[in-house]
Order: structure tokens, then sequence, then C-alpha cells
């Protein structure tokens, strides 16, 4: 395994001689970097360096802002171009649930690699967000396929299932976030 250093500044961790004058990540000087051991083995590293899960949970947050911008489009839209905005509903709504399905399954494959427990309170917290996000989802479908979904009652309620779509991305990203470089060592 290659020497590791990492910026004192920002914490950026990367091999010994792949830094030139600066941080990458930060821009302070090279001279801030210290020796750095990982407390983390090879072979959980390469797999957490893959970052399946950061990059799955990315298609369902922007198909659920998508769908919410649509959802507000269709409100003004002419009414040439609504038969494709309603189309482009229904696509979008049926593949969500199925994101949501690969964001789960990486999570909790991303949650055993790094803390070995799925039972963290973080870990608890984003299984029950992602179930109900999944729930949501599931629901959107049901109104954009349902036949009277342009008409006003079922519009009204698909903008808000997609609000709260919204909301559980948005709050699945940020205790992700606070997860991103916390592992259990070994």
């Amino acid at each position: 395994m290659a020497n590791l250093i990492r910026c004192k500044a920002c914490g950026y961790v990367t091999c010994e001689g792949k830094i030139k004058d600066v941080c990458p990540a930060c821009g302070v000087p090279a001279k801030m970097f210290e020796p750095y051991t990982d407390p983390v083995s090879e072979k959980r590293r390469m797999i957490l360096g893959l970052h399946i899960h950061p990059i799955m949970v990315h298609f369902p947050q922007a198909f659920a802002i998508t769908l919410f911008l649509l959802a507000v489009l269709s409100y003004v839209t002419p009414p040439a171009i609504k038969e494709a905005l309603f189309v482009s509903i229904q696509v979008i709504s049926f593949f969500l649930p199925y994101f949501i399905i690969l964001s789960l399954l990486t999570g909790l494959f991303d949650s055993k690699i790094r803390f070995r427990k799925l039972t963290t309170p973080f870990l608890k917290k984003k299984i029950i967000i992602g179930l109900l996000y999944l729930s949501i989802s599931i629901a959107l479908v049901f109104v954009a396929f349902s036949g009277g979904f342009p008409a006003s009652p079922l519009r009204e309620y698909f903008t808000l299932l997609s609000i709260i779509a919204v909301a559980c991305s948005a709050g699945l990203g940020l205790i992700g976030g606070h997860l991103m470089e916390a592992k259990f060592p070994g």
C-alpha cells in the first residue's frame, strides 16, 4: 500500500508524491501535508472508493426534483405541449421507484461495508426515510398513470407528493452528507 498523506487544513488524503505545490482540494501549500495512516483496510477502502451508493442516489434526487418542476410547469404549459409534458411525467414517475430501490440496496451494502451493521441511529433514520420515499414514489406512479391525471385535483395531489419526495430526498442527502467520511476502522 502506498504511503498516504493528509492535508492538515482540509483533511484531503492522497498518496505521497501526488501533490505538487498546493493541496488540490483547498489550495494551501504542500507543506501543510502530514503522514497519514488509514484506519480502514485496503480492501474496504477500495470498495468504499467506488462510491457506488453516493452515485446511485443522484438518480432519484434528480428525478424527484424534475417531477416537482414538471408538475409546477403543468400549470402554465401551453396546451400544444401539455401532452408531451404529461408523458414525461409518466416516464420519470415510472422509473423513480426502481432507482430508489437501487439506492436503498446500495445504501445497505455501503452501510454494511462502512459500519458493519445497519442499526446505527443515522442508518435507522435513513432506512425509514428511504422507505417513505419509496412509498411516495409508488403513489406518484399511480397518480401519474390515473386516467384523469391532467385534471386539476389529481395534479395538485401529484404536486404535493412530488414536494414530499423532494423533502425525503433532501433529508436523506443531509444525513448521508454527515456519513460520507465516517467509517468503522479495520
